[in-house]
């Protein structure tokens, strides 16, 4: 390289990190700099990296709630992925199914828990298929919940009734 070039000056690796301030401006810091301990005092992030709230619950364009896989090595077996839902239904199903008489095997698995996905594997004795099981899981979830729902609506509004003629408070 000629003499009259400048070189171009790369970032001196400091005990297997960079040096502070290209941490700092790489990152999105703000905050005051103190290198003997490597990094920043009193900052915070500058950007907010968190997905909005709605993302985690509705599904984008093109995007299916539940995809199923038959199960090849297993007989009657099926693999369904339900995207954008966790442990609360997870468990739901997978309690429901194994209530059933025509199921053999169901479990649920989440992959990472950063991501709102969950694996439901389930196989069936053969009189209905892994797909059957499940739609009638659900089909009995929904019927179990608008029952809690009419009977919590009627107890509070009981409990409304009984405060406002001077029944006791809680």
């Amino acid at each position: 390289m000629a003499r009259d070039q400048a070189e171009p000056t790369v970032p001196k690796k400091l005990s297997g990190r960079l040096p502070a301030h290209s941490y700092h401006h790489s990152c999105g810091y703000s905050g005051v700099l103190n290198p003997r301990i490597g990094g920043n005092v009193g900052s915070k992030l500058l950007v907010d990296t968190a997905p909005d709230r709605y993302e985690l619950f509705l599904l984008g364009e093109g995007e299916k709630k539940v995809t199923l896989e038959v199960e090849t090595r297993v007989p009657n077996a099926a693999l369904f992925t339900f995207n954008k839902e966790d442990h609360t239904l997870g468990n739901l199903l997978r309690d429901k199914l194994t209530r059933s008489p025509h199921v053999l095997f169901a479990a649920y698995q989440v992959p990472h828990p950063l991501f709102a996905v969950f694996k439901l594997r389930v196989q069936t004795n053969g009189e209905v298929t892994p797909k059957q099981a499940v739609v009638q899981a659900c089909n009995d979830l929904v019927k179990e919940l608008q029952t809690l729902d009419q009977e919590f609506t009627k107890e509070w509004e009981l409990k409304k009734i009984s405060q406002e003629s001077g029944g006791e408070r809680f």
